[in-house]
């Protein structure tokens, strides 16, 4: 195989889409599951919502990372840090959908309510390296940080404080849908492979 089949970006992307495969094949599969047991199963609609949030990330990191197509080099360490996003997304993911099926499972809300904590300290370890990654790489200013900075402040707080509060659960889960119904449709030109 000639070396110049290949460029350094087509190689590193193959690991990264593996691991965002990995996440996507997670909720679609665990997802596919609780459909199977859908007479079972009691729906809690925030959770859904997280499900639905978490599958849309994994996809718009894969559309986020080919922005990467022109680096030249690519050193371990850009690798490796470009990885913890995706990998994160991956334990959001598994964490996120019951894996095996005992009968306290099949209520989400309690599952969920059970979750939750470990979920969010995870997924603010994905926005942290989410705002490092959109500063250092993507060459985003720390203004445009404020609205994931606000984010993560917020799931911090519920995580740490282990906070409950139903209505503030549901609050959450509007919010990102809003947020990613606008962002898809606002930054349409951003979210586009040329």
């Amino acid at each position: 195989m000639n070396s110049g089949d290949v460029n350094p970006f087509e190689y590193v992307s193959i690991l990264i889409s593996l691991i965002l495969g990995l996440g996507i094949t997670q909720i679609l599969s665990s997802l596919t599951d609780l459909l199977y047991h859908y007479k079972k199963v009691k729906f809690y609609w925030p959770h859904s919502i997280w499900v639905i949030f978490i599958l849309f990330l994994q996809i718009q990191d894969w559309y986020i990372t080919f922005q990467l197509q022109n680096k030249k080099v690519w050193y371990l360490i850009d690798l490796l840090f470009i990885l913890l996003y995706p990998i994160a997304l991956f334990a959001v993911a598994k964490m996120l959908l019951p894996t095996n099926q005992s009968e306290e499972n099949f209520n989400m809300k309690k599952y969920y309510k059970s979750q939750f904590p470990i979920i969010f300290y995870i997924f603010s370890f994905a926005i942290i390296i989410s705002i490092i990654f959109n500063i250092l790489l993507l060459e985003n200013t720390l203004i445009e940080q404020i609205p994931f900075i606000l984010f993560l402040i917020t799931i911090l707080y519920i995580s740490i404080s282990r906070n409950e509060n139903e209505w503030l659960h549901k609050i959450l889960a509007i919010i990102i849908s809003i947020i990613t119904i606008i962002s898809i449709f606002v930054g349409q030109d951003t979210w586009a492979i040329k």
